[in-house]
């Protein structure tokens, strides 16, 4: 494909990205949580116990970021830092109560959004959709640690 019919992407990339955490801040401020919050408690809610460091690659963010997340987390009550059994360099994350109680909640936020940003597709473009979206986000992870490192 040449550059001049190349589709100019930064556009709705900012679009989805900038409309997806206003949606997710209005869905969860009444659950007393912010979008760049909510998911460290569904991870955390659907992998049990995960060393902190893990968030960095699930979630794509470096590590000060998250370890600010989960300190704030934690003092809000909805998740609990102890030290790993086997490597006391490393930080074990499980969810609390008051986390898992919020899961399916926060759940049911997610696949409302799924649903409104593929409305009008059929179930095979959006299974296609999704598939295209996940291999987008591995290309610009692996854009990222070689041609950046």
């Amino acid at each position: 494909m040449d550059e001049a019919s190349t589709p100019d992407i930064l556009k709705p990339i900012s679009q989805i990205y900038r409309k997806t955490q206003m949606y997710l801040n209005e869905r969860v401020k009444p659950l007393g949580l912010t979008s760049g919050q909510a998911p460290f408690i569904l991870l955390t809610c659907e992998q049990g116990k995960v060393a902190q460091h893990c968030f960095c690659a699930y979630l794509d963010m470096d590590k000060s970021t998250v370890a600010k997340t989960l300190f704030k987390l934690e003092q809000e009550g909805y998740v609990s830092r102890q030290p790993n059994d086997r490597d006391n360099r490393s930080t074990d994350v499980s969810p609390t109560k008051k986390a898992r109680e919020l899961y399916p909640a926060l759940k049911k936020i997610g696949e409302e959004w799924a649903l409104a940003v593929t409305d009008g597709m059929t179930q095979v473009e959006r299974a296609i959709f999704f598939e295209l979206l996940q291999k987008v986000a591995k290309n610009i992870g692996a854009y990222f640690q070689t041609s950046l490192s």
